[in-house]
């Protein structure tokens, strides 16, 4: 009778042991894939402040390094929340200082949850407003999970980091809109002689909201309102706003057909650069107070 060959198993198993190990040393740590020269390269730009949007295709998930701060804007869909965790992870981040969500649509609350899981979290702030669906509720238990609850966000709030950088809160000004859209908060990041002014899905009627207040607009970098729908970028408040550059997170073929090709036309009415992420992938600026470049090509 011939002897059995248990070799092949063998092999098997050792194969399959080696393979249980990569993953392990990749999901702690241990060893990782050497980082792009691309991100080297813009972790060595020595500016105070870094905004980067980040290419999650329709959606929006953004992330700003001031100082020594680590700050999220949104998390997109739940699709895309392992890209956003890697990415964040690429640039070193182990804590998200503050997390701003800007209103419970799928392609904003999608992967919170996920990525609050991810990291160490400071404060989470979110406008008043909650829809019942599974992506609130493992965002509620993420937070849970950490300890964290929730604060509100309203317009008049501001955040300060530093003697020169602040972080205005424009809006929501009402208790309560029709359209969830509506409750997204218009921000203005300002450093010395820049800003960036943020807007999630914040449509015509709450950019007039935050005219009549008087509050200060003008911003080198807009994160276009809506993906750039017609729903919002009207013409007073692209004009307050009076962008060098705006830039639009989109995916290429969407089933909303934005960005508007009438509203791109607007934005080059006023003569500023549109940035489209479907086009660019993620969109990274640095700012020092006196200028703002583009660290992306």
């Amino acid at each position: 009778m011939k002897k059995r060959s248990y070799l092949p198993m063998i092999l098997f198993v050792t194969m399959l042991i080696s393979l249980v190990g990569i993953y392990v040393l990749l999901d702690y740590g241990i060893v990782g894939v050497e980082k792009s020269s691309e991100v080297t390269r813009i972790q060595s730009v020595n500016k105070p402040v870094k905004v980067h949007f980040i290419d999650i295709g329709q959606g929006d998930s953004i992330l700003i390094e001031v100082l020594d701060k680590k700050i999220l804007i949104d998390a997109g869909e739940k699709e895309h929340a392992q890209t956003i965790i890697d990415y964040l992870g690429t640039y070193d981040v182990e804590k998200l200082d503050l997390v701003f969500l800007t209103h419970p649509h799928e392609d904003h609350i999608g992967g919170m949850g996920e990525v609050l899981s991810a990291f160490e979290i400071g404060e989470f702030y979110m406008p008043e407003k909650e829809l019942v669906t599974r992506s609130y509720q493992r965002m509620t238990d993420a937070l849970i999970e950490k300890g964290k609850t929730i604060k509100y966000l309203k317009g008049g709030m501001k955040f300060e980091f530093g003697e020169t950088i602040k972080l205005d809160i424009l809006s929501p000004n009402k208790e309560s809109y029709m359209n969830p859209n509506n409750y997204s908060p218009i921000m203005r990041l300002s450093i010395g002689n820049n800003a960036f002014v943020f807007t999630g899905d914040a449509e015509e009627i709450v950019e007039t909201e935050v005219i009549r207040t008087g509050a200060e607009l003008s911003a080198d970098v807009l994160k276009a309102p809506h993906h750039g729908s017609k729903t919002s970028s009207s013409v007073p408040f692209l004009e307050k706003v009076s962008p060098t550059y705006i830039v639009v997170t989109s995916e290429l073929g969407n089933d909303h057909n934005l960005p508007s090709p009438e509203i791109l036309e607007r934005y080059g009415v006023i003569g500023a650069r549109t940035l489209l992420t479907e086009e660019m992938g993620s969109i990274v600026f640095g700012a020092d107070g006196k200028e703002v470049i583009p660290l992306t090509n």
